[in-house]
């Protein structure tokens, strides 16, 4: 039998990946554990399509991490465990998460773990009991990802290195995987030749993607906003997230950030004051075929379909008026 193992890939993610399997899945790693690495806005494609290579009675578990839960995430889940004998295991601490938890009470497999902390490692400490000295330090180091203060310098280091590392190319299948097997395995892999050359790359790019946000971003009622093509979304690939927040501390406002993706329109939102997931609401109730989720001070939301950048730039700019109740 295989465990199925489905993470968000980012820092916390990874590093969830990677702890869950050393506690609990060891007897199935590495050869009967199934990886799969996704984002929130495909996890039901990616679901499908990684299930569809098994057969149901191919699989004992299922476990979800760091992944929000939406609505079309809760309706395929229940739909599995009312089909099969499958446990599944979802471990979160996405806010918008919290409305969904006890709705899953009534299905004997499944589990959620769900806590408003600062990473999903953090939540795996609740049910994870003696951790060791490295793996208590990659959940200070997924704390620090996800924008917690770092207890010391060489935890933020180790931090900046996975985040801008994993953040380079959101495709690269192999470094998401080999990072995991070096969490389970134990190793310092952030020191590695490889990771070092990547993060040097990532932070020359992230460093230029803040200069051309600070050159792009227009102002509205306090907010900066700034919009980015689909041949400059594949330039900068997934270092939108990091940038967005560097940008906030450095100019202490909130921002957000709008890219195509071709047939996809995403809108990066960053907010020390907490309105990150208001502005997401906000937006979807202007623009249909949304998905959104997230965190008050860290938040996206998707569009389907294509959609002109200046007609949702301006959606934006009516929804935070409306919201912030101003009109400059």
């Amino acid at each position: 039998m295989k465990a199925v193992v489905v993470f968000h890939g980012d820092c916390d993610g990874v590093i969830a990946a990677g702890l869950y399997i050393r506690h609990f899945l060891m007897d199935y790693y590495p050869v009967n554990v199934k990886l799969k690495f996704t984002q929130p806005w495909r996890i039901i494609h990616d679901l499908e399509s990684t299930l569809k290579q098994l057969k149901t009675d191919e699989y004992s578990e299922l476990v979800i991490l760091d992944l929000a839960i939406s609505d079309e995430l809760a309706k395929f889940i229940k739909d599995l465990a009312s089909k099969s004998h499958v446990r599944i295991t979802v471990i979160d601490h996405h806010i918008s998460s919290a409305d969904m938890v006890q709705q899953f009470d009534n299905y004997y497999n499944i589990r959620i773990y769900w806590d408003a902390v600062q990473s999903t490692p953090q939540v795996l400490t609740k049910i994870i009991k003696n951790l060791n000295n490295y793996e208590e330090f990659l959940v200070e180091v997924a704390n620090v990802c996800e924008g917690g203060e770092a207890k010391d310098q060489i935890i933020q280091q180790v931090a900046d290195k996975i985040k801008l590392v994993l953040a380079l190319d959101p495709t690269d299948s192999i470094m998401f995987y080999q990072t995991v097997k070096g969490v389970v395995e134990g190793t310092e892999f952030w020191y590695s030749e490889d990771f070092e050359k990547k993060f040097w790359r990532a932070k020359w790019l992230l460093n230029m993607l803040i200069k051309t946000i600070e050159r792009k971003a227009s102002e509205v009622c306090g907010w900066s906003v700034a919009a980015f093509t689909m041949a400059e979304s594949l330039i900068y690939a997934g270092l939108f997230g990091i940038a967005a927040s560097e940008y906030v501390k450095k100019h202490h406002k909130p921002l957000a950030l709008v890219r195509s993706e071709g047939k996809k329109v995403v809108i990066t939102i960053r907010s020390a004051e907490g309105q990150a997931l208001e502005l997401c609401r906000a937006v979807a109730n202007s623009v249909p075929n949304t998905f959104y989720g997230g965190h008050r001070e860290a938040a996206s939301i998707t569009i389907y379909g294509e959609h002109d950048l200046n007609a949702i730039v301006e959606t934006i700019f009516q929804a935070i008026r409306t919201f912030r109740g101003c009109t400059v």
